[in-house]
């Protein structure tokens, strides 16, 4: 029987494929105070939970291998007294073996409202669903990393977002159709998280499913742009 962690967990481990995703939950938590263990995969992350102790784990929930429920089992057998929280774009109604979910892109109170800091707000904290139609780059969350992360670290992650996608839609471009949806939806999470919303919604439609292609092929060129469009913006807005 899970018995709950200690009030302010201060040790936690971060699971994500997705190394952008990875690496802003990282920073975010560490901006509270965290000391952050990162797993890439499901495997790394019960390795990591067997042989350290800690107060918190949030794991991504759709991750190549183990993950979701069966990663849930095998962690609360790894780290019982740990608070075992699941991370997704498109959180489940109901979810087996964890004990809550959280909404990405995160966000510093959403973070705090899971980890007991501060008492929930009427929205939980969570962020609102999209409503800036046509942007680029979404202001709110550019600014709640700008607050959270200093500035060489908030460069860093926006670097490796930028030639993680990069590299990704490459690889779609001669993959298979599996293979472009598995990497398609990984470049939606990390685009998620940084508020790249044209990005996001081009790497969305892909993850759907296009047979045709030469329109999956249009469907990359605009993401493509939509990449550069986001480097410019981005660097405009780092040097601000």
């Amino acid at each position: 029987m899970h018995s709950g962690p200690s009030p302010t967990p201060r040790r936690v481990l971060a699971v994500d494929d997705d190394p952008v995703s990875l690496a802003v939950t990282a920073v975010l938590l560490e901006a509270e105070g965290c000391v952050v263990l990162q797993a890439a995969s499901g495997t790394q992350a019960v390795d990591l939970a067997s042989t350290n102790l800690l107060d918190c784990i949030l794991a991504d929930l759709r991750m190549p291998g183990l993950a979701s429920t069966e990663l849930a089992r095998s962690l609360r057998k790894a780290a019982p007294r740990a608070l075992l929280l699941a991370m997704s774009a498109t959180p489940p109604p109901h979810l087996d073996g964890y004990d809550g979910v959280l909404k990405k892109p995160l966000s510093p109170d959403s973070l705090r409202v899971a980890l007991g800091r501060r008492p929930p707000s009427p929205s939980n904290g969570y962020p609102e669903e999209d409503s800036k139609g046509s942007a680029i780059l979404d202001p709110e969350i550019f600014e709640r990393l700008r607050r959270a992360i200093d500035p060489d670290g908030l460069e860093e992650v926006f670097s490796v977002f930028i030639n993680d996608t990069s590299e990704r839609i490459a690889v779609m471009r001669r993959a298979d159709p599996e293979t472009v949806r598995r990497e398609a939806h990984t470049v939606k999470g990390g685009a998620s998280m940084v508020g790249a919303l044209q990005i996001a919604r081009a790497a969305a439609a892909i993850e759907s499913g296009i047979d045709d292609p030469d329109d999956r092929s249009r469907k990359l060129d605009e993401m493509e742009a939509h990449t550069r469009f986001a480097t410019i913006i981005l660097r405009q807005r780092l040097k601000a």
